[in-house]
């Protein structure tokens, strides 16, 4: 009797033994799943608050183009870096040009890029690393022609593929377009993947414009930064005199009186034009010996296209005048970066390098562009008139967003027209999937629970080390 019921005893301890075993084991599953569960509520809480953070730098942007458009240049870091959304954090992004008289943040103007619906053959053979394939590609892909081009273009490349399509023969919609054109290459349009840290300056040097030395950035980044397709300059508010026009010699003397400090300027400029006529601005100033003060102040209000003529109810007064209409594809001559300026044709890297160190004394956020008479002789400025600008309506962000905790990023770039009084958002790509483009260690500082602070204990500038 007594074994057994030690027999029985043992049973009852092995039985609870077992008992434990499986609620402890069934314990540990649920502490897992529920771990699990409180990760994944975490990360999702952290997804959705960096895309609110990103929605609310596009709103930012939207009031900036609305409220301070004539201002921008005026905006400091402050105002595009580490901009505190609740716990987290947005940046707005420039593209490194290698330039360190560009800015690094803030909003990018799309006149200060290549648009690839107006660029010439000659333009797109500028670019660096272009080829002529590839530029006669392009130009076909249109419905044009690319005259000067050693090659012509084979329409049957595209009916050749194993997924066959049409070339469009018409405008390109966006940038990215441009990987379905012959001979164009993912590394030729985005680089190699390997760039360094955005929202900082670049380790990476230039070089001369439509030079080798440059070539490091260019295979980093690719040709992508350089060019556009949003670029349209709006149509004036008022009339410009017509210079072309015999009839628009009351209006232009009418013009330089008002706008001149010395009237007698007026009689003596007018006097020098005698009965001429110029089809070109540039080539006005240089056949009347005017001043680049002289100019600068009449630059805006004349013109020597004669489009969209307008015909009021009551003529005006000495001869007709041009309505300014919107042109697409000028440059910005006060703000494109170096390579970009390289593809006006015309101009010779030595101009380029003139341009850049010329507008560095220039006005932040100026509009005029008649300082270039200062530096570039006449042959050198005929026919830019129909190329630059100095102004922008259209302008793209590079928005990052981040959740407080760090766990989160959202990536969104957009183009904004603010030709009107309300800016539109006519472009808007997720770029999610590219990674963290900035400064890993900003990530490291947030997960650990550290802050927007640097390791030295300083507050990083705009969230990056300089």
């Amino acid at each position: 009797m007594k074994t057994n019921r030690n027999r029985r005893h043992g049973a009852i301890i092995i039985v609870t033994m077992l008992v434990v075993f499986t609620l402890a084991s069934i314990v540990l599953v649920l502490c897992g799943t529920m771990r699990v569960e409180s990760m994944s509520s975490a990360n999702l809480s952290s997804t959705l608050q960096a895309a609110s953070i990103e929605r609310g730098a596009e709103q930012y942007v939207i009031a900036l183009l609305t409220e301070e458009k004539t201002t921008l240049s005026t905006l400091t870091d402050n105002d595009f870096a580490q901009v505190p959304v609740g716990d987290g954090y947005f940046w707005i992004i420039r593209p490194n040009y290698g330039d360190a008289n560009l800015p690094y943040v803030g909003l990018t103007e799309e006149n200060a890029k290549l648009n690839i619906n107006t660029a010439t053959y000659e333009s797109l053979m500028r670019l660096p690393n272009m080829t002529d394939d590839v530029a006669t590609a392009i130009v076909s892909w249109r419905g044009g022609t690319a005259t000067g081009s050693s090659s012509g273009a084979d329409d049957s490349y595209y009916s050749s593929l194993s997924d066959p399509y049409q070339p469009k023969k018409g405008a390109f919609e966006t940038v990215e377009e441009l990987l379905l054109v012959q001979g164009m290459s993912r590394q030729l349009l985005y680089g190699d993947g390997s760039p360094d840290p955005l929202g900082q300056q670049s380790n990476i040097g230039t070089g001369a414009a439509g030079g080798q030395p440059g070539a490091d950035l260019v295979n980093v980044h690719g040709i992508y930064d350089f060019l556009t397709v949003n670029s349209t300059e709006a149509a004036g508010t008022g009339q410009k005199v017509n210079i072309s026009d015999r009839n628009s010699r009351t209006a232009l003397q009418t013009l330089l009186e008002n706008k001149l400090t010395d009237k007698s300027r007026a009689a003596a400029i007018m006097t020098q034009l005698g009965r001429d006529t110029y089809n070109d601005v540039f080539d006005f100033y240089f056949g009347v010996k005017m001043t680049s003060d002289e100019f600068g102040k009449i630059y805006d209000s004349i013109t020597a296209t004669a489009t969209n003529t307008v015909t009021p109810a009551r003529p005006p007064t000495g001869g007709a005048t041009a309505a300014a209409a919107p042109v697409k594809g000028l440059i910005n001559i006060n703000t494109a970066p170096r390579d970009v300026l390289f593809c006006i044709p015309g101009l010779e890297s030595s101009d380029v390098d003139s341009l850049i160190s010329a507008r560095q004394g220039t006005a932040a956020g100026a509009t005029n562009i008649a300082w270039i008479v200062d530096v570039l002789d006449q042959k050198k400025c005929h026919g830019l008139a129909s190329k630059i600008t100095g102004k922008s309506s259209q302008y793209s962000a590079d928005i990052v967003a981040v959740s407080g905790d760090g766990r989160s990023f959202k990536r969104v770039r957009i183009v904004v027209d603010a030709s009107s009084t309300s800016p539109q958002i006519v472009y808007r790509r997720d770029l999610s999937d590219r990674s963290w483009p900035m400064n890993p260690q900003i990530l490291t500082l947030l997960r650990s629970g550290q802050g927007m602070v640097s390791l030295t204990g300083t507050r990083m500038s705009g969230g990056m080390t300089r």
